[in-house]
C-alpha cells in the first residue's frame, strides 16, 4: 500500500520525511545516505545533571497524544472513531437509567460518544495515566459530565459488584495477561442480565502463542501482547455463564479503516504541519501501525467482536 506525505525540503544527502514515511509504511529499507562533509569540531557541551526519576507511572507524552488525535480523530487513539464504538454498543439498547463501563478508554472519545448519544453515565478506565488525564480534561472541557475517565492499576482494579448494566472494551484486552481474572471481574461488576461487548485481537486457529508473526504486535508502551484464541473466549464466557449472542470477524473492515485514516492524514494540508512539528512521534505511530497491519495480513491475528448477556452468577469467576 502506498501513501505519501509531503514535508519541508531536506538536505540532498539524507532522505526527506516523505521518503522515510513511505519506507516505514511499506516496509522497505532506504539506501544509505551519501556521506557529508564533517562539520567543524565544537567545544564539548557541559555534562547535564541527571534528571530525577518520575515518581509515578509514565504514559505517552503530550506530543505523541497530539499526533494520535490528528490521525485517528479528537479523543481517539485507534481506528474506527465514534462510528465503531456506537456499533459496538448498539445491542445494549441504552437508555439514561443505565450505567456503563468503558474499559481501555484511551483518550475518552468513545466514552463521551456513548454518554452524549444516550444520556448515560459512562465510567472510562485507562491504564495510561497521561491518556487518562487528557481524556478527563477533554470531558470537562466539553461539558461531558456523565463521561468520567480515570487511570487504573491492573492489580487493584476491583469495581463494585453489581454496579454496571453494561461493559464494553475496544481493542484493549490483548494487553492484559490474566484475561481469565479480568473477565471474572467484569462478570461480578455486572448486574443481573448485564451485557458485555468486546473487540479484541485473537490468534487464528493453528497460531501458537509464541508465533514469530505476533512478536511485533505490541502495546503502545512496547509490552508484549497476550492473545487468546476465539475458542478461549467462548470457553471462558461459558464458564462465567454468559450467553454469547454475537461472534464476528472484523479484520477486513478494521484494516480498511486503518488505511483510510492514514490516507486522509496524508492528504490533509494540516498533516504536513504535524509531520514537520512532530516527526519522531509520527514515525513511531507509523511504525506501530505498519507492524499491526503486517500481523493482520499474515493471518496470525484477527480482530473479533463479541456480545454476550450475563445469565447468572458464576462460582468460577
Amino acid at each position: 500500500m502506498g501513501v505519501a506525505l509531503e514535508s519541508g525540503a531536506a538536505p540532498a544527502s539524507k532522505p526527506s520525511f516523505k521518503e522515510r514515511f513511505k519506507a516505514w509504511w511499506e516496509g522497505y529499507e532506504l539506501a544509505p545516505a551519501a556521506p557529508e562533509s564533517a562539520p567543524p569540531a565544537a567545544a564539548p557541551a557541559p555534562t547535564p545533571e541527571p534528571e530525577a526519576e518520575p515518581a509515578g507511572p509514565v504514559g505517552l507524552d503530550p506530543s505523541a497524544i497530539t499526533v494520535m488525535q490528528q490521525i485517528w480523530g479528537e479523543g481517539f487513539s485507534r481506528p474506527g472513531g465514534a462510528a465503531s464504538i456506537l456499533t459496538l454498543v448498539k445491542p445494549f439498547a441504552l437508555n439514561p437509567s443505565m450505567t456503563v463501563m468503558d474499559f481501555g478508554a484511551g483518550l475518552g472519545g468513545g466514552t463521551r460518544t456513548v454518554s452524549n448519544e444516550f444520556g448515560v453515565w459512562v465510567y472510562g478506565f485507562e491504564p495510561d495515566p497521561n491518556q487518562a488525564a487528557v481524556a478527563q480534561e477533554l470531558s470537562v472541557k466539553k461539558g461531558a459530565k456523565k463521561a468520567e475517565i480515570k487511570s487504573y492499576a491492573t492489580h487493584d482494579f476491583q469495581p463494585k459488584a453489581g454496579s454496571y448494566d453494561c461493559i464494553y472494551s475496544s481493542e484493549a484486552l490483548y494487553s492484559v495477561a490474566d484475561k481469565d481474572k479480568l473477565l471474572g471481574i467484569f462478570e461480578r461488576a455486572l448486574k443481573a442480565r448485564g451485557q458485555i461487548a468486546i473487540t479484541d485481537f485473537v490468534r487464528t486457529e493453528g497460531t501458537a502463542d509464541n508465533d514469530p508473526r505476533l512478536a511485533d504486535f505490541v502495546t503502545r508502551d512496547g509490552k508484549k501482547g497476550h492473545f487468546w484464541k476465539n475458542a478461549d473466549y467462548h470457553a471462558r464466557m461459558k464458564a462465567l455463564k454468559f450467553d454469547v449472542r454475537v461472534d464476528e470477524d472484523l479484520t477486513d473492515a478494521y484494516r480498511s479503516s486503518i488505511i483510510e485514516a492514514w490516507v486522509n492524514f496524508t492528504q490533509d494540508a494540516s498533516g504536513t504541519a504535524y509531520a514537520r512539528a512532530h516527526p519522531n512521534e509520527l514515525v513511531t505511530e507509523v511504525t506501530l501501525w505498519t507492524k499491526r497491519v503486517a500481523a493482520l495480513d499474515s493471518g496470525a491475528l484477527q480482530l473479533r467482536r463479541y456480545y454476550a448477556i450475563k445469565m447468572g452468577s458464576s462460582k468460577s469467576s
